[in-house]
């Protein structure tokens, strides 16, 4: 890999890779076949140590490491031609399925202080890194003309969008304050600072508003920041004109969208040993939902954080466990890891390691259980539930009662299932944590086709892009996106 630096005007980073710098997909099965359609790489040179791959545990799947097209929040062809109406641009897009149309993705680096930027719709081309200050810790969100980035110096920035320059954030030359040696003295004047009247008074905290507003005209696009005492973690939501995602410290906060004044916050783990699952948090039916350490879903008030109630996962039992090729003992990941799977009537929520419910929000109690623990958020195919087990199973069960359909092991090695999708054409993509990606018939479990290992998997990004209908995040490596081709 060869790559070279630039510090004109923009800070930009450009790689040219050889033809055996990354892992190939290599079909085991060429017919039916998984395709690989476009991906996004860390520009690193060969041999950074964070662009090396790790091996990723179920407790230590986070997020995403890219965003800006996720499955809750698509940046469309559409919402780009409307943004450009809205900015009276003269120029409109007339073809709602033009590939030109930049689609940017943007996330990890290699390199510190920085965000790297690609285009989906080029193939992952690497378009360009921008400062920040720290590494990416919170999977970036496109929202409304704005991009939201939380960082690992407990930054949260809110930036504008650039309709002039691939609707890429705005953090230009203006910023490089933001990036290196310079940018903890920079950040610290956003911080509030202590001041005392006198020995009788309460202490308070200077209204930083002042200071703030100063740097921010320093740093066109650059709308709010907010400082924290720890990182920000998992993927945000942006729901009722607010700004809901955790911290590492284990609260659940909430910011206004438009200024970044903090409404709430609550500490919902308390226990320094005790963290929340950042890959867990949710709206559902106007409730805020968030899973811990501790296999227990919490449901909180969306406009104060109060916890209006919660439930508890339960371990399997011995007979379980053994009937179903589970770890003997109890839970060492009891952990609520996967992403919670929305219905109608209820969620569908995993431990880590040995139990999956039916949780119906009506009743506040389980419609049925199976020993069966995930990381990977499940499924819904017709009226069937196809889970990804963390020992190696794809399975489907009865969405009524939770009876068993089929059951496939496709990892020899027991390693878990870190990715599951359904794809357009009604098939099933399922990924290990070795890279190992399985083409099953969602009828009978049959395994279609699968690929070698290319890379450990860190989870599942988005499906149903255009021609893509899997993308999976790769740990320290970016994001590869797959078709799967029936015949």
């Amino acid at each position: 890999m060869n790559c070279y630096k630039s510090f004109f005007f923009t800070v930009t980073f450009s790689c040219v890779l050889k033809a055996n710098a990354l892992p190939e997909v290599k079909l085991i099965t060429s017919k039916p076949e998984i395709l690989e359609v476009t991906g996004a790489y860390s520009p690193g040179f060969p041999g950074f140590e964070s662009t090396r791959p790790t091996v990723v545990l179920p407790p230590q799947k986070t997020f995403s490491q890219f965003g800006g097209l996720t499955a809750d929040n698509s940046f469309t062809i559409e919402e780009q031609k409307k943004i450009k109406e809205e900015k009276n641009k003269s120029v409109l897009i007339k073809n709602s399925v033009n590939l030109f149309t930049p689609r940017p993705i943007c996330g990890a680096s290699s390199y510190q202080n920085t965000l790297n930027c690609f285009d989906l719709n080029k193939n992952g081309l690497y378009l360009q890194s921008y400062p920040i200050p720290g590494a990416v810790s919170s999977t970036p969100i496109f929202y409304d003309n704005h991009w939201l980035i939380g960082t690992t110096k407990g930054y949260l920035l809110k930036t504008q969008a650039n309709p002039d320059n691939k609707y890429l954030p705005q953090l230009g030359k203006e910023n490089t304050s933001l990036w290196g040696h310079y940018s903890r003295k920079y950040m610290n004047l956003f911080r509030l600072k202590t001041i005392y009247k006198d020995s009788n008074n309460i202490q308070s905290k200077t209204d930083s508003q002042n200071i703030i507003q100063l740097t921010l005209d320093g740093t066109p696009g650059l709308k709010w920041v907010y400082t924290n005492s720890a990182k920000f973690i998992g993927t945000p939501i942006i729901a009722n004109n607010s700004v809901y995602v955790l911290s590492d410290s284990g609260y659940i906060q909430s910011f206004d969208w438009n200024t970044g004044k903090l409404a709430w916050a609550v500490r919902l783990a308390p226990d320094l040993n005790l963290k929340l699952t950042s890959n867990s948090l949710k709206m559902y039916n106007n409730q805020l939902v968030v899973g811990n350490d501790l296999g227990m879903l919490l449901f909180l008030n969306p406009s104060n954080g109060h916890i209006l109630w919660s439930w508890q996962i339960p371990e399997a039992n011995e007979t379980q466990r053994e009937a179903n090729q589970l770890p003997a003992g109890s839970d060492k990941f009891a952990g609520i890891i996967a992403a919670p799977l929305l219905l109608d009537n209820g969620l569908v929520a995993s431990n880590a390691e040995s139990m999956t419910q039916f949780i119906s929000t009506g009743i506040k109690s389980s419609v049925w259980s199976y020993p069966t623990g995930s990381v990977a958020e499940a499924k819904l195919w017709q009226n069937n539930i196809i889970l990804g087990s963390t020992n190696g199973f794809v399975i489907s069960l009865n969405k009524t009662d939770g009876s068993l359909n089929w059951k496939t092991k496709i990892a020899l090695n027991m390693s878990p299932v870190m990715s599951l999708f359904i794809t357009k054409s009604n098939l099933i993509l399922a990924a290990l944590s070795n890279g190992e990606i399985f083409m099953l018939d969602p009828q009978n479990g049959k395994i279609l086709a699968q690929t070698q290992s290319i890379g450990e998997v860190n989870g599942e990004f988005f499906s149903g892009y255009d021609s893509s209908e899997a993308c999976i995040s790769f740990s320290q490596n970016g994001f590869r996106c797959f078709y799967a081709k029936a015949k």
